[in-house]
Order: C-alpha cells, then sequence, then structure tokens
C-alpha cells in the first residue's frame, strides 16, 4: 500500500510553453551536487508499464511519455545509499509539456482509492531493506521502510516547477501515512540507511499507485534531482 497522506498542497507551477525538444542520447550526463546521475541508465522504472526513460539532448537528465492505459507509471528510482542528514533538502525540477491535444491524468476511481485528489509527483526515500525478508521485496517491509514528501508535492499539469523538500519528520510519511512526527524513530533510521530516492506517481488516496493518460499526449522530463 502506498496511502495519499491526509495532508495535500500543491507546489507553485511556472507555466512555460517548450516549443520544440531533441531527444537523443547524452553525450556526457552529469551528476547533480550529490553524485546522483542523471543518467536514465542509473534510474529505474518500477512498478510500472508501458513506461521507458529516455535521455535529453545537450543536457542532464531523462524523459518519458505518459502511457495510456493498461499502462501506468508508479516509481521511477535511483540506488543511492549515502545517509541523509535531518537538515538537508530533496530539490527537483520537473516539467510536463503537451505533445498533442488535451492530456487528461488519470490515477484510478474505484471501491480501493475513494479519494478524490489530482495526479501528483511526488519524492520518495526508501530505506535499505534486507532481501532475505518475507519476500525479498520491499512491498513486505515495515511501512517506516518507505516514505513520501507530504505535504510537498507537484500536481501533474502542463508547466515547470522546482521543489524542495526539507528532511525534517513534518514533511513526510510513511506508507501507512504516518508523519515523521509520529514515528520519529522509523524516520531517523530511513534517512541514516538509504537504499534508493526518487519519483513516485499516484493521485486520490494514494501517492505511488501510477498515472496514465486517457486523452492526448505529454512527456514528463526531470532535469534536476540533488540531496543537499
Amino acid at each position: 500500500m502506498t496511502p495519499m497522506p491526509n495532508r495535500s498542497t500543491r507546489a507553485t507551477l511556472l507555466i512555460v510553453l517548450l516549443l520544440t525538444l531533441g531527444v537523443s542520447a547524452a553525450k556526457h550526463p552529469q551528476p547533480t551536487p550529490t553524485g546522483i546521475s542523471l543518467s536514465p541508465a542509473t534510474w529505474d522504472v518500477r512498478y510500472s508499464s508501458g513506461v521507458k526513460l529516455q535521455a535529453l539532448s545537450g543536457m542532464a537528465g531523462w524523459l518519458f511519455l505518459f502511457p495510456t492505459a493498461p499502462g501506468h507509471v508508479n516509481y521511477i528510482t535511483v540506488p543511492f545509499k549515502t545517509p541523509i542528514v535531518q537538515g538537508q533538502s530533496v530539490t527537483f525540477t520537473a516539467q510536463v509539456v503537451t505533445v498533442s491535444g488535451v492530456p487528461v491524468f488519470e490515477y484510478g476511481l474505484g471501491p480501493d482509492n475513494p479519494c478524490v485528489n489530482p495526479a501528483h509527483v511526488r519524492a520518495y526515500i526508501e530505506q535499505d531493506y534486507p532481501k532475505n525478508g518475507r519476500f525479498g521485496d520491499i512491498t513486505y517491509a515495515p511501512a517506516t521502510y518507505r516514505w513520501w514528501a507530504n505535504p510537498i508535492a507537484v500536481e501533474i499539469v502542463p508547466g515547470t516547477a522546482t521543489v524542495t523538500v526539507p528532511i525534517q519528520p513534518d514533511q513526510w510519511s510513511d506508507t501507512d501515512g504516518q508523519f515523521g512526527t509520529t514515528e520519529p524513530d522509523g524516520f531517523a533510521a530511513a534517512v541514516a540507511h538509504p537504499a534508493a530516492v526518487g519519483l513516485t506517481f499516484g493521485g486520490g488516496c494514494f501517492a505511488g499507485h501510477g498515472v496514465w493518460l486517457s486523452g492526448g499526449s505529454a512527456r514528463f522530463i526531470l532535469t534536476s534531482f540533488a540531496i543537499q
């Protein structure tokens, strides 16, 4: 389960028009100040279908085309094992660009997701979980092994946003929707022993249960991701 926290907000979006965007393998992908490479080869697309990362041309970063059903984008993460210190921040810059038509971003309303909250993307931190666990999958790790930025998130609409999320307990919630202020030991352990960081996509009650298109076409672009 990846429940959407019970508090929400929208990051301010600076709407921009991008007339052209070349897509090819970046010759010299540059790492962010924390050493997190933006080469798509280093990032993992997880729990998703119909999503393929592509490098940007002439600059660091990657993009993908939002899939249509039955495709969906859920988690995109990069391995990261450097201890994170409370007081640092996660900062990323993302763009959503319309390719054709009027994109409609879906997140799945149904009996298991009755909440009405638009599709969002948000920062994510995952604690190192022993692979000799019950099924060797983070899905079965304790709730405090996965943390989502909360309330800071970016609604998925055409435009550009740069988001900074402080690494402090009241800005992150876990798989059960509990904030780090309620689970201080779990939050402290997760940031001290990370395995991966990145972004998740979701809406309604859930932060990572996926987003897809039912109309138009659009691409998502990541041009920076840093912990500093």
